[in-house]
């Protein structure tokens, strides 16, 4: 008899990327196929749906090609991305991904309604801003896209368009829907009367929130003759990438804590009571009476990538770029730097804050400046580590890393001797493909349910990076000055063009 495999698809901004594994946890097979985004207008992100579905049946066919004894598929997809389905569940517009921000000032006006940004963080559990209230664009649909509104009968999210494809259902999850606005992140599972009237929308445009692992439905012949999968294979709804993530290490107790560092970089913490810090990104997770508080810097492995292709042309790849760093010293002779190249989420949550270098004297040469820019990174994860202690109580231990960073030896150092914590590289990087892979497992019933004992929660850690003691005295001093750099240039940054 043919040993069960699980496939996990992992839907980003950038690729999609589709595995196979077996039921250990190793990975089989896999496929990556880039996707492209487009932006009609400033400020305004599209997802053209019906090429972003070739490519992931791309990924599918590639990595089932040839295989039997698949049992179960699940979805880990980036969060939020809105999508308006007709009749016949078929989106009506390009999918708008958290990247947008055409819905800006309807979010404000939402938060207005309520009394405040306070009074919707109370309300809520997040802060009013477009990516976590994803479902402020119904408001600007009916405005701006009447057309579109019109033929649109419900409203979901990428994994409700993708699950839809596979099965021809459409549902959501709590963790997706975390970031839509409408619902108390108290009570994940139920839309909030309250919160769909103060944006104009009727129950029946809201699908039905069903738990990540939940069998959704099973491939259908149509989805199979695209993609390969066997028809009639389980499907489970998925849920956001970062709680995926999560899941996939086993992270589900009070405190504890891993980071997920790719274009964008976050520290998450596990709660076991909705007790919310407006300097997070918060939501439901894929355990039942848990959630998930994310730090979410929007530009931390941007920047990186950033110095290597517009800054400094000539070093070529990242070990390059690391290797000049390597000629400065840490602190970087005095200079510090600002991450924030795309605006910043937390702690601050500014659009408008720009990236900034200071420091920089006659003798400052390029390695300082790079050195920084990873320094700025660790500067403002300890920030959002700080700030979990102070509202939480929460006594880091070690922490692990998936993620790109996790393939960077000076970006982990670094990172253990800002934080002063230990860290834990995940030697498979793509966590969120097999959080993803065990909710088809569920899904499928090879597992029971989430706190199934035999669920193999990945546990494959390169050696840990301990900090340098000798490092902490420079970096306490540099991160003082990190903390009161935003606050001083704030209004400066406000009025740059």
């Amino acid at each position: 008899m043919t040993d069960p495999l699980l496939i996990g698809l992992d839907a980003g901004t950038s690729s999609v990327k589709a595995y196979a594994f077996d039921i250990a946890g190793q990975p089989r097979r896999q496929a990556s196929v880039k996707v492209e985004l487009s932006s009609p207008r400033p400020g305004w992100v599209d997802m053209p749906l019906d090429r972003y579905w070739e490519a992931v049946r791309q990924a599918l066919r590639q990595v089932s090609q040839g295989l039997s004894g698949i049992a179960g598929i699940g979805l880990s997809v980036t969060s939020p991305t809105t999508v308006f389905f007709d009749r016949q569940a078929q989106p009506v517009r390009a999918g708008i991904p958290y990247l947008d921000s055409r819905s800006a000032s309807y979010v404000d006006d939402l938060s207005a309604e309520v009394g405040g940004r306070d009074a919707y963080q109370a309300k809520v559990g997040n802060q009013p801003i477009p990516s976590t209230c994803a479902l402020a664009l119904a408001a600007w649909a009916r405005r701006e896209e009447p057309g579109s509104w019109e033929r649109a009968v419900t409203i979901g999210f990428l994994n409700s368009f993708l699950a839809a494809c596979l099965t021809g259902e459409l549902a959501v999850d709590p963790t997706t829907a975390s970031y839509s606005g409408a619902v108390n992140l108290a009570h994940p599972y139920r839309w909030s009367e309250e919160l769909c009237q103060l944006m104009g929308l009727a129950p029946g445009k809201l699908l039905p929130i069903l738990p990540p692992y939940a069998k959704i439905g099973e491939v259908s012949a149509e989805a199979a003759a695209e993609t390969g999968l066997p028809a009639g294979t389980p499907v489970a709804v998925g849920c956001a990438d970062t709680a995926a993530a999560a899941f996939a290490l086993g992270l589900y107790q009070r405190g504890d804590a891993f980071e997920s560092a790719g274009t964008s970089g976050v520290l998450t913490f596990c709660l076991d009571q909705p007790d919310f810090d407006a300097a997070f990104l918060n939501r439901a997770h894929v355990v039942p009476d848990r959630w998930l508080a994310h730090g979410g810097m929007s530009a931390s492995g941007a920047a990186i990538e950033w110095l290597r292709s517009r800054v400094f042309k000539d070093l070529a790849t990242a070990d390059e770029l690391e290797q000049e760093a390597r000629r400065s010293v840490p602190g970087a002779h005095g200079v510090v730097f600002l991450p924030y190249l795309a605006g910043e989420r937390s702690p601050i949550f500014d659009p408008a804050a720009r990236g900034l270098w200071i420091g920089m004297r006659l003798d400052t040469n390029r390695a300082d400046l790079i050195r920084a820019v990873y320094e700025g990174v660790a500067y403002g994860l300890r920030q959002l580590l700080e700030r979990a202690t102070e509202h939480w109580g929460f006594k880091v231990s070690a922490l692990p890393c998936v993620g790109g960073a996790a393939m960077s030896p000076l970006g982990l150092q670094i990172r253990a001797d800002v934080l002063g914590v230990p860290y834990r590289p995940a030697t498979f990087k793509h966590a969120a493909a097999w959080g993803a892979a065990l909710l088809g497992g569920i899904a499928g019933g090879i597992f029971s349910g989430p706190l199934d004992p035999k669920l193999p929660c990945l546990a494959d850690f390169g050696p840990v990076v301990k900090p340098d003691p000798a490092n902490r005295s420079i970096y306490d001093q540099l991160f003082s000055v990190y903390n009161r750099l935003y606050p001083c240039v704030k209004a400066a940054m406000h009025a740059l063009p």
